[in-house]
């Protein structure tokens, strides 16, 4: 990946160009279903604005991605960006949110992922060998101006968000591909356990995933821990 270095300068951008399609099912393929976009790397004195009015009419929110020097051992992370979530009232911008998080890129997507028709904010985290990514998520409640990040998000490697049953599914690209399932509870993402592997099985016998994918989704759907 080309990296591009941006040195005091502030990056304003629209909020519309980088909406992604929701995803129903996973496809075999080395892209993971949030669309990497606008990922020029973040350094030192680098400031990303996302104005997000064609996101959220008449709300007069913006985001600010801005970099910072790594802060180590702190939630076993290296902290190298500050996350600023404000919204313009009589004409100046009040912060609502402020997040010390870790972002390798700096890249941003709105999509809904609890159901509600809001899209919220996920901000990308890192990126390891194989590109499987992860990203914190925020779930916007416009009511009351609010962010809710959600706890453990960012361990789901390439998250994806099925509306017609409130999961999210994953497809993680490693010695040997899996798919596994959760759910958002309140604060948190909630893990039904189960792993989906693509290939073959441990005595060399090609598994059908697809097959495999519809029988673990009916499992999930079935579990006592599943909430519509």
């Amino acid at each position: 990946m080309k990296k591009v270095i941006l040195f005091a300068t502030i990056a304003v951008v629209s909020c519309q160009k980088n909406q992604v399609s929701e995803k129903i099912r996973p496809e075999k393929t080395d892209t993971p279903a949030i669309v990497k976009k606008d990922i020029a790397a973040l350094d030192s004195n680098s400031e990303k604005e996302i104005i997000c009015d064609s996101v959220y009419q008449n709300k007069n929110y913006k985001i600010v991605l801005k970099y910072f020097s790594s802060e180590k051992g702190y939630d076993d992370n290296d902290k190298n960006t500050v996350f600023t979530f404000s919204k313009k009232i009589k004409g100046k911008y009040e912060e609502l949110l402020r997040d010390s998080i870790e972002s390798h890129v700096g890249a941003y997507e709105f999509q809904d992922y609890n159901g509600d028709g809001i899209k919220d904010i996920l901000i990308q985290n890192i990126s390891d060998v194989r590109s499987n990514w992860t990203y914190y998520l925020y779930l916007m409640d416009l009511k009351h101006d609010r962010l809710t990040k959600i706890k453990n998000f960012n361990q789901i490697k390439n998250p994806h968000y099925l509306p017609e049953y409130n999961l999210i599914d994953n497809e993680v690209m490693s010695g040997r591909n899996w798919t596994s399932f959760y759910q958002i509870r309140k604060d948190t993402v909630f893990d039904f356990g189960y792993v989906i592997y693509d290939g073959e099985d441990d005595n060399g016998n090609t598994v059908d995933f697809e097959k495999e994918y519809d029988k673990t989704l009916s499992k999930v759907l079935k579990n006592k821990d599943y909430s519509k």
